[in-house]
């Protein structure tokens, strides 16, 4: 995964954790619909406007999410950054594998009530 599907998934990953739609993030931040949702699809890499506008709504430091943008040098992340960052990374795996039992939990329990 490059910095720039890195920087997309986080982005993705703390609007839910917010319960944020993009709707919502774009009337908190100002940046357009499509602007948000190719960032977060990896298609498109934002400005250093661009991610200032959407730090606070999303609850980010911006220059943690300039270091994660590639803006600073990796050298500038401090240890609780590093920390965070694989800690995000983690937490990414596990809400798919969660979403994944789930959906197949789901699809047990309809089954099970179409057969009574």
């Amino acid at each position: 995964m490059d910095e720039t599907q890195n920087l997309g998934s986080i982005v993705r990953q703390q609007r839910n954790r917010l319960g944020l739609t993009l709707r919502d993030l774009l009337a908190k931040s100002g940046v357009s619909l499509s602007n948000l949702g190719r960032i977060e699809k990896a298609q498109r890499y934002p400005s250093a406007r661009i991610l200032r506008q959407i730090a606070k709504p999303l609850n980010l430091d911006e220059k943690e999410l300039f270091n994660l943008a590639g803006y600073l040098p990796t050298d500038q992340l401090t240890t609780p950054d590093l920390e965070k960052y694989k800690m995000l990374a983690e937490l990414d795996v596990l809400i798919n594998r969660t979403t994944a039992d789930l959906n197949h939990i789901k699809n047990i329990i309809r089954k099970l009530h179409r057969k009574s």
